[in-house]
């Protein structure tokens, strides 16, 4: 006598196609938000810049996204805090460099005079230190484009900024 196979497991229901199209849907949006969040947490932020010190190039109440970094370099624009805020200022000079202005607001680095074709126009501005100026070590002296009317490492109550105080390089605005 022939035993008979078991053929309990053969006959179970497939899920239907639209269930395992909603999984695999929601099963990928859960990733993309897993890595968005890590990337909006450990390599970029989003802000909003509030002023007019960097006018022309940005306007106030713009959106910014910044490259977490402290790797910052002249010509830079950098996001930094300051008293519990976040300002935008461009980087100027690094560490132990020389800043020099003139009269009319003309900036010198170590001697040579800085192409800012992001500036229109020069002017000394709020200023309280004294020319020139070295930059501490591991610190950034930092400048608005809108030179008259920026708060910016002119000001001592400002001063330069420390890298350690730098949340990043400002990669792409809109807004």
């Amino acid at each position: 006598m022939k035993k008979l196979a078991s053929n309990h497991g053969k006959y179970m229901k497939a899920k239907p196609p639209y269930l395992r199209l909603a999984l695999s849907l929601i099963v990928g949006l859960a990733l993309t938000v897993v890595v968005l969040l890590n990337l909006f947490t450990h390599v970029f932020s989003v802000v909003q810049y509030y002023g007019d010190g960097m006018e022309p190039g940005l306007q106030d109440r713009q959106i910014l996204v910044v490259l977490q970094t402290d790797q910052v370099k002249q010509g830079d624009v950098a996001a930094f805090y300051y008293n519990n805020k976040v300002l935008v200022r461009r980087i100027i000079a690094g560490g132990g460099a020389s800043v020099e202005m003139d009269d009319r607001g003309k900036v010198k680095v170590d001697g040579a005079g800085l192409d800012e074709p992001c500036v229109q126009e020069h002017s000394p501005g709020q200023c309280n230190i004294s020319f020139p100026y070295t930059v501490p070590y591991d610190e950034f002296f930092v400048m608005g484009d809108n030179r008259a009317i920026a708060m910016d490492s002119r000001l001592e109550e400002i001063g330069t900024i420390p890298r350690n105080r730098i949340l990043g390089k400002v990669i792409w605005s809109f807004g």
